[in-house]
């Protein structure tokens, strides 16, 4: 029976490899400053292949994060996903494609202060703020106020 277990054990530390090492979208985001006008200072890092992580993936990221994740940090207040509701992020799937292509609107929610990646990633400055209203204006979300 012992060996039966560790054929198991075997198998599916193997599956996991397998899986685990041809997902492309494993990244870590730590909040690094709120800036003013609305703009989150992010370090972005590929933990699969950070030394093949380019800027313009961490810049989509960083959005998504914003989007879809928020972020938790001791150096920032924790930031809920803009997209909370399931019914804003069906919404947001029918512009998913447009908004991410290769010259979408996504990118006009992103600065940086260099391109060149350090140690431990990029850092991505993204406007939170600008983001949201736009989602808002294409009512993909409500705004915070409606109801009041």
């Amino acid at each position: 029976m012992k060996i039966h277990y560790n054929y198991s054990f075997a198998f599916l530390l193997l599956f996991c490899f397998v899986n685990c090492s041809t997902k492309k979208e494993l990244y870590q985001i730590n909040c690094v400053s709120i800036e003013n006008e609305g703009y989150v200072k992010l370090k972005i890092t590929n933990l699969i292949k950070p030394l093949e992580y380019q800027i313009e993936s961490a810049n989509k990221d960083a959005v998504k994060s914003i989007l879809y994740s928020g972020y938790t940090s001791t150096q920032c207040q924790t930031q809920k996903p803009i997209l909370r509701q399931l019914t804003d992020i069906e919404n947001f799937k029918k512009i998913q494609s447009n908004f991410f292509s290769k010259n979408g609107v996504w990118k006009t929610f992103v600065r940086n202060d260099s391109n060149e990646q350090n140690a431990t990633g990029f850092e991505v400055m993204v406007n939170k703020d600008q983001l949201r209203k736009y989602l808002e204006e294409k009512q993909i979300i409500k705004s915070l106020n409606n109801g009041f």
